[in-house]
């Protein structure tokens, strides 16, 4: 997964439902089409729901039964990727972009499964492409920043990041990643701000000690853990860094 490991506050949002329901039309599974949407919808349910093994079972029973369908190409990868069947999966995706090169949600995962391979240059050209076919696409957005962060082309994820966080705002991976490239940069104040707006006050400053730490700055990085024990005592990995960094520092 392409995400800095930072604490990432999560979100929620209710709606008031119509008090009349709009009536449920079911599919015509006689239908070779709607049966065929119908097995596919299955498939991506397993997959969202985490349960790959069953998955990968039942896009391999699909292809024995003589389905060919672009988007049971695209699921099976998927299921593979999540299988850590990286491998198999860029060799499928490659072989569906070749018949269609304008599947930018091909494009995307693509991007992820070669980031995962360690090949950060084809990734990137795999999540361009993606970005061009969907420029507003936030996930992809987030991903580039975050391949080009790590190829230390920190303004450009920056710029990434923003782009991301206008189309998706409420998105706190987005919001913190977008904290790690600005104290890249040394903008702190920038990025205390943008972690702020992903969590709590003690998340914030537990991912500001991360920051600083990883460019070096120990004794910031002591005093944002510090702030961030002082913010919620409860807060288990500022305890356990800052008790770290604590003993690091001593004297023998």
């Amino acid at each position: 997964m392409l995400a800095i490991v930072a604490v990432v506050g999560g979100l929620s949002s209710v709606a008031l439902a119509s008090s009349r329901e709009p009536e449920q039309i079911s599919p015509d599974l006689t239908q070779p089409a709607a049966r065929a949407k119908a097995q596919l919808d299955v498939l991506e349910g397993l997959i969202k729901g985490g349960m790959v093994a069953d998955a990968l079972s039942v896009a391999s029973q699909l292809r024995a039964s003589g389905m060919k369908d672009p988007r049971l190409d695209f699921l099976q990868a998927e299921a593979m990727h999540a299988q850590g069947m990286s491998s198999q999966a860029a060799d499928m995706l490659h072989a569906l972009l070749k018949k269609d090169p304008r599947n930018e949600p091909a494009w995307a995962e693509l991007g992820l499964v070669l980031s995962d391979m360690k090949d950060t240059d084809g990734a990137i050209a795999a999540l361009e492409r993606a970005h061009r076919l969907a420029a507003t696409d936030a996930k992809v957005l987030n991903n580039l920043g975050y391949l080009d962060m790590a190829k230390g082309q920190n303004q450009k994820a920056v710029d990434l990041f923003e782009a991301a966080i206008v189309q998706d705002p409420a998105n706190p991976r987005t919001r913190n990643n977008l904290g790690f490239a600005l104290a890249r940069l040394e903008r702190d104040t920038d990025a205390l701000a943008a972690f702020r707006a992903a969590g709590t006050e003690a998340d914030a400053r537990y991912n500001m000690g991360v920051a600083c730490e990883l460019r070096g700055d120990t004794a910031s990085a002591l005093t944002n853990y510090q702030q961030a024990v002082e913010a919620s005592p409860q807060h288990a990995p500022a305890a356990a860094a800052l008790a770290r960094l604590l003993h690091t520092e001593s004297p023998p």
